[in-house]
């Protein structure tokens, strides 16, 4: 089981006790955005991710302790992670895994007892025909065959999973989005990369994928902020 969160930023009011909940650098990097709609939005979704997690391990979200693993890749800082030592001590049990991504209004976060990755990209208004040089060589050629709009929502199709996959393990997009293929295919559970992946249903305008590590039935449960 999985529990993806959605919250559209244009509903969501961020007040003072909410911001007083994160920690030092995440209102560091709040404060570094130019643009307000920019900083609304790092906001929501960092207040949110709290209030969520606190929800899962029955604490404070200002107690919560977050980090990062390290790249299995690389070694630099790589997937977000809850630690251990912000959970009560009679806590409840495993620690659970997130994931977390935003684009345009909407900001998704992910939970489940095994690694989690999530994204979600808002509709491209124009041509994205050059992001297939990106995918997969197996990706690029099948979306090479479809007519310009099935083309263009093919190719956010198979960005969205392969970047919930390398959110899964850890590997993050920088390492490139062509290392395994992510389409055609259309069942229910798609087993890509060591990872188990389903499309979600999104709003109008947005894809969305969630990956989680290993073989399973993956059932989203659906949750509105």
């Amino acid at each position: 089981m999985v529990d993806v969160w959605w919250f559209d930023t244009r509903t969501v009011t961020v007040g003072s006790s909410g911001l007083d909940d994160l920690d030092r650098g995440e209102r560091s990097r709040a404060e570094a955005f130019v643009f307000p709609a920019d900083r609304h939005r790092y906001q929501v979704a960092h207040v949110m991710l709290r209030r969520v997690l606190a929800s899962y391990v029955g604490t404070m979200p200002g107690q919560l302790l977050l980090g990062r693993e390290a790249c299995p890749h690389c070694g630099a800082a790589g997937k977000p992670v809850l630690l251990p030592g912000c959970c009560p001590p009679a806590g409840a049990g495993t620690v659970p895994s997130f994931s977390l991504t935003h684009s345009g209004d909407m900001v998704v976060i992910a939970v489940a007892g095994r690694p989690v990755g999530v994204d979600v990209e808002r509709d491209v208004v124009g041509c994205v025909c050059s992001l297939a040089e990106a995918l997969h060589p197996a990706d690029a050629a099948w979306v090479a065959g479809l007519d310009e709009q099935e083309r263009h929502r093919a190719i956010i199709t198979c960005w969205v999973r392969a970047e919930a996959v390398l959110k899964c393990t850890g590997q993050g997009v920088g390492h490139g989005l062509g290392g395994f293929p992510a389409g055609p295919r259309h069942a229910a559970d798609l087993s890509v990369s060591g990872c188990t992946v389903r499309q979600l249903v999104a709003p109008p305008g947005y894809q969305a994928a969630v990956a989680v590590a290993g073989t399973c039935q993956l059932t989203p449960r659906r949750a509105v902020g």
